[in-house]
């Protein structure tokens, strides 16, 4: 494998360009392994991670081999692929590059443009679970639904499409209504279930997803889970007459545990194997507590949609309790709201930047940005100094607005 495959291969993902003649392209050189393979297919714009964290967990605990692939990665690419909780190894990975890496070319030659980053890797996920013979593979959108590469597959047993928000309107459309409509590219009318699971979405969402399940003859089941009691940040909760925990924390994982929880009993998964999967599954950097004095909270929400989820949680576990916010961004995303609903009971802000990465925002330029939204806050070039200048505070601090600032944290926190 050329190194300089190697590098575009395992870099930082840009946002994949749709389409699926690339990626259709590439699996055909190596016999679609991907016609082998059962797929739960999860689009949707906040929650697919833990949505999936918890199909595994319940499919691993009844017996099957399940891949999961999902992006981006937090701290190492290995991450997208993984078999039975396993992430592929530097080793399997670097085989399975090497294959692929002369059929890019030939796409590229075929088609007069070469697959992105996001298809190589969904290739390889197909190709690795159709050798590890996987029983299931629990498979994430990467952006949208019906041109993301993974809706190259023909076939599902079940579609889920989580909660919907604004995000990547310039690929998705500018209206709810229109993004619904990109996610339910992924219903197909060949499917075990016959079965879209999915939220009470915005009326606009769900005129949209009614209409699209109604032509294809696709049985639309919402789920509607009620919050029962607490167990520190995990909750407890009821759904269709049974009472379940969350594993992952936050009062917004209610929603996507049920989620999980319907569309597995639809695939006939014993619910002892549901309760325990969802009371284990584990989504690293989702409300996840880095520190307990001070209590400091790291959470991906990066759009409007996650940060009023994050904001409930907090609201939940910390009320009437003062913070500060350390956040960072991508220069691509819209954050007047999520700026201004992070504002409300904050006492600072502490602006970072993610290292290493074309598309984040500088910590100086992001300051800026937020004042010209009426939002103060201090610039820190490095995510060690704004969490360490936010710890001696002593206050309750949120870490948030990209999932990408996780990596850079994470290292520097392990190194100390």
């Amino acid at each position: 494998m050329n190194n300089e495959f190697k590098q575009y291969a395992n870099s930082f993902q840009a946002v994949t360009v749709p389409g699926l003649s690339r990626i259709a392209a590439l699996l055909e050189h190596f016999g679609n392994p991907q016609n082998s393979l059962k797929f739960l297919h999860v689009a949707g714009t906040n929650g697919k991670g833990s949505v999936c964290a918890c199909l595994a967990c319940a499919l691993e605990d009844a017996g099957y081999k399940v891949g999961k692939y999902i992006s981006p990665n937090l701290v190492k690419v290995n991450e997208r692929i993984s078999v039975n909780g396993a992430d592929i190894s530097d080793g399997e990975m670097e085989r399975i590059f090497e294959r692929i890496s002369p059929v890019c070319k030939e796409v590229e030659a075929e088609l007069g443009i070469a697959p992105t980053q996001f298809e190589i890797w969904t290739c390889a996920a197909f190709i690795y679970f159709a050798e590890q013979k996987c029983d299931y593979v629990v498979l994430e959108v990467g952006l949208g639904g019906e041109f993301d590469a993974t809706n190259v597959i023909a076939n599902n047993e079940v579609a889920i499409i989580t909660r919907l928000g604004m995000d990547h309107m310039q690929l998705l459309g500018n209206t709810i209504g229109e993004i619904a409509a990109a996610k339910c590219g992924i219903l197909k009318k060949v499917s075990a279930t016959g079965a879209l699971v999915t939220v009470e979405q915005e009326p606009e969402a769900m005129d949209v997803i009614r209409q699209k399940t109604e032509e294809m003859g696709i049985r639309l089941h919402t789920v509607s889970p009620e919050p029962r009691r607490t167990n520190g940040y995990r909750e407890v909760f009821a759904l269709d007459g049974k009472e379940y925990e969350a594993g992952i924390p936050g009062f917004h994982q209610i929603e996507n545990a049920s989620l999980a929880i319907k569309a597995l009993s639809l695939l006939g998964i014993p619910d002892e194997a549901i309760r325990s999967g969802i009371r284990r599954a584990v989504n690293p950097a989702r409300f996840e507590i880095l520190c307990e004095s001070p209590v400091i909270v790291y959470d991906g929400g990066h759009n409007e949609n996650g940060i009023t989820a994050l904001k409930k949680s907090l609201d939940r576990y910390f009320p009437g309790e003062e913070k500060n916010v350390v956040f960072a961004c991508m220069k691509d995303k819209e954050i007047e709201q999520s700026l201004k609903l992070l504002s409300e009971g904050t006492k600072q802000f502490f602006f970072t930047t993610v290292k290493n990465n074309p598309r984040a925002l500088d910590a100086q330029g992001l300051k800026e940005k937020a004042a010209g939204y009426g939002v103060a806050g201090e610039a820190y070039a490095e995510i060690r100094d704004a969490y360490e200048a936010a710890k001696a505070t002593g206050r309750l601090t949120l870490i948030c607005g990209s999932l990408y600032l996780y990596k850079d944290l994470r290292e520097y926190l392990d190194n100390k």
